[in-house]
């Protein structure tokens, strides 16, 4: 089987990459979501409203919840069923059920990584003491003891020391206890001055905890002390507020938004003064998501009356602004991915929905993805940053968002000659162009010189602007893989080419193949390397198979024919080596060029991954 290769120019070989590059980060924006808008992702295998738990692996468990409501908002089913969210894939799956069927629960994920699940009520609207651990290792629940009363709209909060703070409730709402992971026990602490039903708690940056309302006249705000077991008076809110969020800012401050009678209004605690301050009026909410942006603004999301609008707090203006809206009402979780984007899922009346909102206008891509140097020589990389907003991103710029042995710096390029422009490390604005947003980018060279050993590393890199947030963090796309030797090693830049030349493998039809070439040279030391092609987290409907091609006319030569098993080859120092990669369907591959993606990685002999490179794939 023929399969010609593109391959760069052998002179000057990581700068003539770029405008290979600039097609893959073009192509990814064209599904991307500009600033403040909401796409659509996989829908939940059962329609839900409950809590919503971020793993550690960067998958969400909702677990449980209310499955169908009346028309008076009353729970008509209990669930005992959980499911798992992927942002690699966009999908949901089920995993473990619980014993129990519950709703209006808490979940708390532990130090562990494992998952805390306590209270609520079950089918029967029982309130439950039961509590229940979910192991993401396993995907099962082991029970983990009771609590001395039954509860449902109640807190838990997990403290500095690893162990969970339960208050409140409609059963007994002003005891509390404590429940200690390395035990499984639970165990009676100090109760709150007044009972408290369907309120917020917020872990202060010193460890204690803030709790506010509960109950339609609850003005009142307590704080929780770990260290004494006691709770003491702190200022109270200007009105009552039940069903309600609270979010802690990034400058230690506690906002508080809507609830109860007097929707519209939102508040600020301050721990050093333990007052509150009016800031800004919503459009009205009650029960409510508000989450935390990674540039400290917050979203605010969902609840009645206004449940499919959402709104953006400013902390340093303390303004709010209105943003797209979602298809959610009521009653729906949201949750801060790994990536920066909100996963916004199930509730009422869509309760299988799932949205994603992207806060940013921005959008970056890196080429090579992959660097491997000797300690002191610089890593170089390209960079391109596009914005999709409708007005000048200001003071753009890059900086690691990993720690490492290693100084960094970039500069602008031009992206017609890959010629270094304007000063190190000095932003840069990026003009708008909402006709055509894949124009408005700017490019940047950077370099990472390592100064001691770095273990294979994905390095996060913010790309963000004065006025605009960070661009999601997309692995494989804007990070790098960065490894660095104290003696010298093969450095692999690999780069792939498509057959329309735009960074996407076209998959004819459902069981068709699709072809693209990497074309790979070796900045490094000669070694023996074994190639092998996958999809990355992304379990997708797709058979892949390899060959090493001869870089003239395409033919594969090692196999002769295309493999599925990895390919060994040498590459030698400042040579170059071409490969063909088939990708054949079983079924649809959708167009999500962030999460399906084809990588193709370059190995040593002792496993440390040198290069790597990918595409984005689609069934069409």
């Amino acid at each position: 089987m023929r399969f010609r290769s593109r391959t760069p120019p052998r002179s000057n070989p990581v700068r003539v990459l770029l405008g290979t590059f600039l097609i893959l980060t073009v192509s990814a924006a064209t599904d991307a979501m500009a600033a403040g808008t909401w796409s659509t992702t996989g829908s939940m295998t059962a329609a839900r409203s409950t809590t919503a738990t971020l793993l550690t692996d960067g998958r969400v468990l909702a677990a449980g919840g209310c499955g169908a409501f009346d028309i008076f908002d009353d729970c008509l089913t209990v669930l005992a069923s959980a499911e798992l969210y992927n942002p690699a894939t966009g999908t949901w799956s089920a995993t473990g059920s619980m014993s129990v069927a519950r709703w209006f629960h808490t979940a708390t994920r532990l130090l562990d990584g494992r998952v805390l699940v306590a209270g609520g009520f079950d089918s029967a609207f029982a309130n439950l003491t039961s509590a229940e651990l979910y192991d993401p290792a396993t995907g099962t629940w082991s029970p983990t003891g009771s609590t001395s009363v039954g509860r449902f709209g109640f807190i838990a909060t997990l403290l500095l020391d690893g162990r969970v703070l339960v208050a409140g409730g409609s059963a007994n709402g002003t005891s509390a206890e404590l429940y200690d992971p390395a035990t499984g026990t639970w165990s009676p602490t100090g109760s709150t001055s007044v009972g408290r039903f369907g309120f917020p708690a917020t872990r202060l940056r010193d460890g204690r905890v803030l709790v506010a309302g509960g109950g339609a006249n609850n003005t009142s705000a307590e704080l929780y002390d770990p260290t004494t077991g006691t709770w003491s008076p702190t200022g109270s809110m200007s009105v009552g507020r039940f069903g309600f969020p609270a979010t802690l800012l990034m400058d230690g401050r506690v906002l508080i938004v809507g609830g109860g009678a007097n929707g519209t209004s939102a508040e600020l605690y301050d721990p050093t003064t333990g007052a509150w301050s009016p800031t800004g009026s919503t459009s009205g909410r009650f029960f409510s998501t508000a989450t935390l942006l990674m540039d400290g603004t917050v979203l605010v999301t969902g609840g009645s009356p206004n449940g499919t609008s959402a709104e953006l707090y400013d902390p340093t203006t303390g303004a709010w602004s209105a943003t797209a809206s979602t298809t959610a009402c009521c009653f729906s979780s949201a949750t801060l991915l790994l990536t920066g984007r909100v996963l916004v899922a199930g509730g009422f009346p869509n309760g299988t929905a799932a949205e994603l909102f992207n806060p940013s206008p921005l959008l970056a891509a890196v080429l090579p993805t992959s660097r491997s140097v000797q300690v002191g020589t610089p890593a170089i990389a390209f960079a391109t940053i596009i914005n999709t907003g409708t007005s000048t991103a200001t003071g753009c710029q890059i900086s690691p968002g990993t720690t490492l042995p290693a100084s960094f710096a970039f500069q602008t390029t031009n992206p017609a000659t890959n010629a270094v422009t304007g000063t190190v490390n000095t932003p840069v604005d990026i003009p708008a162009n909402p006709a055509n947003p894949a124009l408005a980018k700017q490019t940047f060279v950077f370099t990472f010189t390592p100064t001691a050993a770095i273990a294979p590393t994905d390095v996060r890199l913010n790309f963000f602007c004065a006025n605009a947030a960070a661009a999601p963090i997309l692995s494989g796309i804007d990070t790098v893989l960065l490894s660095a030797s104290t003696t010298p090693v093969p450095d692999i830049v690999a780069i792939s080419a498509t057959l329309k030349n735009d960074g996407i493998v076209i998959i004819p039809g459902t069981t068709g193949t699709g072809i693209f070439s990497v074309a790979a040279m070796n900045l490094g030391t000669d070694a023996t390397l074994t190639v092998s092609v996958d999809t990355g987290a992304a379990n997708l409907p797709v058979r892949l198979a390899l060959c090493q091609t001869d870089p003239m006319t395409g033919q594969c030569v090692t196999p002769t024919v295309p493999t599925a098993s990895p390919v060994a080859t040498t590459i030698n120092a400042n040579a170059m080596a071409t490969f063909g990669i088939f990708a054949t369907g079983t079924s649809t591959v959708p167009f999500v060029p962030e999460m399906n993606r084809i990588f193709v990685r370059f190995t040593d002999a002792g496993g440390v991954p040198r290069g790597s490179t990918g595409v984005a794939v689609q069934t069409q």
